[in-house]
């Protein structure tokens, strides 16, 4: 870029005030001074925005609660910087954090995206570095199965490097890309919107870059640990794991999803998990009634790219390095 650029931080909040109370201190800190921080509300009923706006934050406050994607969609929107930081609430920030994240950003066109580095809360774990994808489950290793047969990682890094997604815990973007992409994708409320968006950007060229000494904390998982949380979470990442398959993948992932998600009710019922089976069979319904929209979309977008969802898969594997070390 020509100029140093301004950077708009986008937080979603809930109830989240004493969230906020540690989280955007560290924010108003950071040696990177060209900011602005934007407090997208889904509906609080505390004193979020009193808190808000005394650490000099914007105030947006939704109609309703939208969830996550659709909230940083629309705090996108109304963002004056030409990068985009998205960092959730229960976070604090190491003072280099945004600078660190500015520099691949503002030293190469083609990157979309960087991600940064998040210990827990204390300090005694690394639980994001560098996000790395195969098709081997990494046992026994700590991984996440994305879609059946498909798996990332955490890798422990010291060096820039690209990576096949970045987390929306504290992910920037480049304002321009991010809006010829459209965005997060609003059908997905909470959970893989990064992976989404961040597989979308790799098939038109754009790169996401992880920045190791981007450090921040996350309190992870604390908007999940109430039961209803769980259960959004649950819903969220059965819609995203449908979604991704059937919108990104080749046809064998999204066959294999399907099935696994549709047995998988069979189960909730035989362990007379109710709720469950009724959350999966309402989820199920809802997305058979999107797919031919997804495969038009499917369609359009790899065409675009004159590639095929196998090539872009295999792609992505390769920015997993053979061999390489996994984080435990």
């Amino acid at each position: 870029m020509s100029r140093e650029p301004r950077v708009s931080v986008i937080i979603v909040n809930w109830n989240g005030a004493d969230h906020l109370r540690l989280c955007l201190p560290t924010l108003l800190s950071q040696s990177f001074k060209s900011l602005e921080i934007i407090v997208v509300d889904n509906c609080s009923s505390d004193d979020s925005e009193e808190v808000a706006r005394t650490f000099q934050a914007r105030w947006l406050a939704l109609e309703n609660n939208l969830g996550l994607a659709p909230a940083l969609n629309r705090g996108a929107a109304t963002a004056a910087g030409d990068l985009l930081l998205f960092v959730n609430n229960d976070m604090r920030f190491d003072p280099g954090f945004v600078a660190a994240l500015v520099e691949p950003l503002d030293k190469e066109d083609e990157v979309f995206a960087s991600d940064g580095m998040q210990f827990n809360w204390d300090g005694t774990h690394r639980g994001h570095l560098a996000a790395r994808l195969t098709n081997v489950q990494p046992c026994p290793h700590s991984f996440t199965e994305l879609v059946p047969g498909l798996y990332f990682y955490q890798q422990d890094v010291t060096e820039q490097t690209d990576v096949f997604m970045a987390s929306a815990a504290c992910m920037m973007v480049r304002r321009t890309l991010f809006e010829e992409l459209g965005g997060f994708d609003d059908r997905l409320p909470l959970g893989y919107e990064d992976v989404e968006i961040g597989w979308r950007a790799w098939i038109h060229g754009w790169r996401t870059v992880y920045v190791p000494n981007a450090i921040c904390w996350h309190r992870v998982g604390s908007s999940g640990r109430s039961g209803e949380g769980a259960r959004l979470n649950f819903c969220g990442i059965l819609r995203g794991r449908l979604l991704v398959a059937t919108k990104l993948l080749p046809l064998r992932y999204a066959v294999r999803t399907w099935m696994v998600s549709t047995v998988a009710v069979a189960r909730d019922v035989i362990r007379l998990r109710w709720q469950i089976a009724k959350d999966r069979i309402a989820i199920l319904i809802r997305m058979v009634g999107i797919v031919p929209q997804l495969l038009r979309e499917k369609k359009t977008l790899f065409g675009n790219a004159d590639s095929s969802p196998q090539e872009k898969l295999e792609f992505l594997l390769r920015l997993t390095p053979k061999n390489a070390p996994v984080d435990e």
